[in-house]
């Protein structure tokens, strides 16, 4: 009896643990419910008032580049005239039906002519077709566009002269010399002068009887960006052939871009000093001694070891300089005033879109400079998109 009693016991005691077993089992596949994380109220604060002092910078942003940007593009396929303050064509039936009709007794902002029905007729990329046809006036048939672009190009000569000099006075002063601390103070005063001072500074400089003339014995006029001086003037050539010997453009205009050059050069040092004596903060100690003990020179230490680890602060330098350098305004026009010998590219959005002076668009025309506008920003990014694509490359 009592192995019977035992027997039923044990059997008892199995089937618990089994059923126990399968409750285990069956809580397990059920998915615990997720506790929710108690609401950390000062973390929400801390973000509240992020985004409220970022709000006025994330509105300026959208209002002020990309809505702008948007506009800019719809009216450079469109004709929009500042006197009567509306837009002469529908983008969207102006890009549509390709041609637009408006029925306005006006002179015509484009041809200049009138008509007595006043029915004038606008394609969507005519200023765009203007911009790579236009001729400039007295310069014996020399593209506008082509002219304010070499200039531009021209001023960029200065960014491989402002690397070579800013990396070699910053590795100078990453050694220890004497009087390096006085030096450090003195190279980036170019830097915290207004530009102002420093275009008055180097209109004197390049004066007829300035320094600069002193110092060279000669008499060229730097700063009469607008005279008509030959190249054969200045050698003192009886005769002349070819528009470069004779051409103005080609002589007086590279006498005086000249001068924006190396103002341009002497006061972008300091800032790109400063960066690349940070870059070579960063260079690795370690490999650079173990090179001096595998006798390495030092020509060949900095090509070798101090370049590959300063790249990523050169490419920075190259890709803002150059997007820098492509809307040049400012240097040429205080010191020489707008001019097709020496203002940059981005005059051309100023005097078709808002100054009126335009030669071949006689008012302002916003439209015309719009489109100047988008030609100058899909440059910029072309260079800055085959920039990274080098980049890409080399890190490959």
């Amino acid at each position: 009896m009592e192995e019977i009693l035992t027997t039923v016991t044990a059997d008892e005691a199995v089937a618990d643990t089994v059923v126990d077993d399968s409750d285990a089992s069956a809580a397990e596949a059920v998915p615990k419910k997720k506790k929710r994380k108690p609401i950390n109220q000062q973390k929400l604060q801390d973000n509240l008032w992020g985004w409220i002092f970022c709000l006025p910078l994330i509105i300026g942003t959208v209002w002020f580049v990309y809505s702008a940007f948007v506009m800019a593009v719809m009216l450079s396929f469109s004709n929009y005239d500042m006197s009567q303050g509306k837009m002469l064509g529908d983008v969207l039936t102006h890009l549509a039906d390709n041609v637009y009709s408006e029925e306005i007794f006006i002179t015509d902002p484009i041809t200049g002519r009138q008509s007595p029905t006043g029915n004038f007729t606008y394609e969507p990329f005519h200023w765009y077709v203007k911009a790579f046809t236009w001729v400039a006036p007295n310069t014996e048939g020399l593209h506008e566009m082509g002219c304010y672009l070499f200039n531009t190009v021209f001023y960029m000569i200065g960014i491989p002269i402002g690397m070579i000099l800013s990396m070699f006075f910053a590795v100078c002063m990453s050694r220890d010399i004497k009087g390096g601390n006085v030096f450090r103070v003195l190279y980036y005063i170019p830097c915290v002068a207004s530009t102002i001072s420093v275009v008055y500074t180097f209109k004197i400089m390049f004066d007829n009887a300035g320094v600069i003339n002193q110092l060279l014995g000669s008499d060229l006029q730097w700063m009469n960006a607008k005279s008509g001086l030959r190249w054969q003037d200045v050698f003192g050539m009886e005769t002349a052939s070819g528009a470069f010997l004779t051409n103005p453009y080609w002589c007086q205009g590279i006498i005086s871009k000249l001068v924006v050059v190396i103002m341009s050069v002497w006061k972008g040092l300091g800032g790109t000093i400063i960066l690349y004596v940070a870059g070579l903060s960063g260079v690795n100690a370690a490999t650079k001694e173990a090179a001096e003990i595998d006798g390495a020179n030092g020509w060949q230490i900095f090509w070798k070891v101090t370049m590959p680890d300063l790249y990523p602060t050169i490419f920075y330098n190259i890709v803002t300089s150059v997007i820098g350098g492509m809307q040049i305004y400012m240097e040429p026009v205080l010191l020489f005033g707008e001019g097709i010998n020496t203002s940059g590219y981005v005059s051309l959005v100023y005097e078709y879109g808002l100054h009126g002076q335009a030669v071949e668009s006689p008012g302002k025309n916003p439209s015309a400079g719009a489109a100047y506008g988008m030609i100058l920003a899909v440059m910029i990014f072309v260079l800055t998109l085959f920039q990274f694509w080098l980049d890409s490359r080399k890190k490959d």
